[in-house]
C-alpha cells in the first residue's frame, strides 16, 4: 500500500511526520490509513529516548471523517484553531485535524531503529486491515473494553457503558 506525506517537518525522519494512504471504504464509510512517525529523542529527550531503547515509533491509525462526525470534527478543528470553511471541508485537512485531536483507531504500533523496516511492517499492515478491516476494528482499543470501531468515532469511554 502506498502512502504520501501529509504533514511535518521537511526532514520527518528526524522530526517525525504523518503520512496517508488513499481513500478507502469499507462498504459503509470512507476512511484513511495514516501512518505516524516519532523520533523518540526529539520527542522525549535523549536520555528518556534511552530508556524506551528504540530510536523510532511508527504507528498505523485508521481515520474516518464519516464516522467521528460533526461534533469530533468540530471540536478537532478548534482543537488545532482552524476556523476557515475552506480548509474544513477538505477531507485530508479533516483528517489530520481529527489525528491530531486522537479521534482514530490505533490498528498497529511498533517501536525500533531501523525507520525503513517499521515503514514497510507498516505498510504491510495497512494491506492487511484493508482486507481483514473488521476483525482490525473489533479488537479493544484499552483496556475498559472499548473497540476500535468507538475509538474512531470518538467515544473512547465506551467501554466505561459495558
Amino acid at each position: 500500500m502506498r502512502f504520501t506525506f501529509l504533514t511535518g517537518d521537511v526532514n520527518w525522519q528526524e522530526y517525525g511526520g504523518k503520512f496517508i494512504s488513499a481513500k478507502q471504504n469499507n462498504g459503509e464509510f470512507d476512511y484513511w490509513y495514516v501512518m505516524d512517525i516519532l523520533n523518540w529523542e526529539d520527542a522525549v529527550g535523549e536520555r528518556e529516548a534511552k530508556e524506551v531503547g528504540s530510536t523510532y515509533c511508527v504507528s498505523l491509525y485508521s481515520v474516518s471523517p464519516s464516522e467521528a462526525g460533526a461534533e469530533s470534527l468540530k471540536s478537532a478543528f478548534d482543537c488545532c484553531g482552524m476556523d476557515s470553511e475552506e480548509l474544513r471541508s477538505n477531507p485530508l485537512v479533516q483528517v489530520e485535524a481529527l489525528v491530531t485531536y486522537g479521534v482514530y483507531a490505533q490498528l498497529w504500533s511498533e517501536n525500533g531503529n531501523n525507520l525503513a523496516k517499521l515503514m514497510k511492517q507498516a505498510r504491510e499492515q495497512a494491506r492487511m486491515a484493508s482486507m481483514l478491516y473488521g476483525f482490525y476494528m473489533d479488537r479493544p482499543a484499552n483496556r475498559i473494553g472499548t473497540s476500535n470501531w468507538d475509538a474512531q468515532r470518538g467515544n473512547i469511554l465506551a467501554g466505561l457503558a459495558r
